[in-house]
């Protein structure tokens, strides 16, 4: 998949399993239980980047035996997160649009080809 795709997707993932408040790692272990692996090099400048943005709110657990970041989506992160679905939406449509005139002229053009044939 091309870097950017999955950048994409990635972002995308993140913001909708941080619906529910969880810190770095659990949504690191539940996007690669769903089959999508990430590195820490990639996930927690993501989570930063996107707190900074306003996507996420943090807190801190200081309880158990060690200190933990928790995120969540904050407003602002919602509002993102539904204008990256319907996005995502939109590019699919285009692209099975694409993908459907494509195979329909591909179609004609052979059953063209083979009409001549005969």
């Amino acid at each position: 998949m091309s870097i950017e795709l999955r950048r994409g997707m990635i972002t995308l993932a993140v913001l909708i399993q941080l619906r529910s408040e969880n810190h770095g790692y659990g949504v690191k272990q539940a996007l690669s239980q769903l089959g999508m692996s990430l590195k820490e090099g990639t996930l927690y400048p993501m989570l930063r980047r996107l707190e900074a943005q306003g996507a996420l709110k943090s807190r801190w657990d200081t309880k158990g035996d060690r200190l933990r970041k928790y995120y969540s989506l904050s407003e602002q992160g919602a509002v993102m997160l539904d204008a990256m679905r319907k996005q995502r939406e939109l590019l699919v449509q285009i692209i099975e649009e694409l993908e459907k005139s494509v195979f329909d002229e591909w179609v004609g053009e052979r059953d063209l080809a083979q009409t001549e044939l005969k």
